[in-house]
């Protein structure tokens, strides 16, 4: 505040007298954005659910399932083989939302103030995963 005799956080009567010019200076550095952490809390914010995924694929059965074949008269995958397949075939559609998220993560650090990394990084995250949704979802009807 402006006023500094009427600041109760401080002790009474006694008065701060650092130069406002330094106070400034100080207030600017607690308010910058910390880029490298967004972004790496965004990378975290996809490496759980894909740590997740790969700990829930290792618990499935490697032996197919009785009976079960597919069009073609072949005797269909095992759950885990899959499950891993299906992970292979989505790292294009994870690539893609990691680097969105990414980059939303650098416009959310410009465009916002007192965010932490990991907001920033949980925003961007989402955001990132949508958009590569909503591309991906366009160009699947486009081919």
């Amino acid at each position: 505040m402006g006023y500094p005799e009427w600041d109760r956080s401080r002790e009474p009567g006694r008065r701060d007298h650092t130069p406002r010019s330094v106070r400034r200076q100080d207030e600017d550095e607690d308010e910058s954005t910390d880029y490298a952490g967004a972004f790496i809390a965004t990378g975290c914010w996809y490496v759980v659910p894909l740590i997740g995924y790969v700990i829930w694929a290792a618990t499935l059965s490697s032996e197919p399932r009785p009976g079960c074949v597919d069009a073609f008269g072949a005797q269909c995958p095992a759950p885990r083989s899959e499950a891993f397949t299906n992970l292979l075939d989505g790292v294009p559609q994870i690539a893609l939302a990691l680097a969105l998220g990414i980059t939303v993560a650098m416009f959310l650090g410009w465009a916002t103030s007192g965010w932490r990394a990991w907001t920033i990084g949980f925003a961007s995250a989402v955001l990132g995963a949508g958009m590569s949704t909503v591309i991906f979802a366009v160009l699947a009807t486009q081919f």
